[in-house]
């Protein structure tokens, strides 16, 4: 009877990890790289959930598989690799389907942003390396189903969008943080109104001390973009 709690008990461990091991059906995808084509069939993770845990959990990956996840609306993005146990290529995909930026060998459980700071309309995951072994490069062509839906990758309106409403913020894996503003050059000072010289600092409303002099109120210096 002990021996075959144990072999039952065995069985139900074998099972455990076959679910979370588990692949859900794949798609072809495509890229178009100067040493020639490179092939891999991909999951793709389309809903709330899918998004959320990606490649987390998995102990392994097949050679030519990944994961391709869908950003729609089309906006910047960031991904993690909290509780993802091997090393990923990270490939973010702008409108036009082209590799807009590469994070290679992304290091397994860390929580370190990777931040796409470019609109992209998928995110493509693969095993770490294999980038470089293919020769993989930002400017490469990727042909997927998900990217060859004009209806996704068109942009709103005859103006590009210029005046269209703003979308919500980024929520891929998680959400894209919140950049501080910077002034530029040459542009209006918050609340006082006063417009900025070519020389970065801001021009009090009383006042400009000349060149070499100490004068009236002192100039403050505004960071460089």
């Amino acid at each position: 009877m002990l021996k075959f709690a144990k072999l039952f008990f065995l069985a139900l461990l074998l099972v455990g990890c076959s679910a979370e091991e588990e692949q859900k059906p794949t798609t072809p995808l495509l890229i178009k790289t100067a040493n020639g084509d490179v092939r891999f069939a991909v999951e793709v993770a389309q809903t709330p959930e899918e998004l959320q845990k990606g490649l987390m959990h998995r102990t392994n990956l097949g050679f030519t598989n990944g994961m391709i996840f869908s950003i729609y609306p089309v906006r910047p993005t960031a991904m993690w690799m909290k509780n993802t146990k091997i090393p990923l290529d990270m490939l973010f995909i702008a409108p036009d389907a082209t590799i807009s930026m590469i994070k290679e060998n992304a290091e397994p459980m860390s929580e370190e942003l990777i931040i796409s700071r470019d609109p992209v309309r998928a995110v493509l995951e693969i095993n770490g390396g294999q980038a470089k072994r293919h020769g993989i490069k930002v400017g490469d062509k990727v042909s997927h189903a998900l990217l060859n839906n004009l209806l996704d990758t068109k942009t709103p309106g005859p103006d590009n969008g210029i005046n269209a409403p703003k979308e919500a913020a980024p929520q891929a894996d998680i959400p894209v943080p919140q950049m501080g503003k910077v002034i530029p050059k040459g542009g209006i000072v918050p609340k006082t109104g006063a417009i900025q010289p070519k020389t970065g600092a801001i021009v009090p409303k009383t006042g400009v001390a000349a060149p070499g002099q100490q004068t009236g109120p002192i100039k403050l210096p505004v960071p460089t973009p």
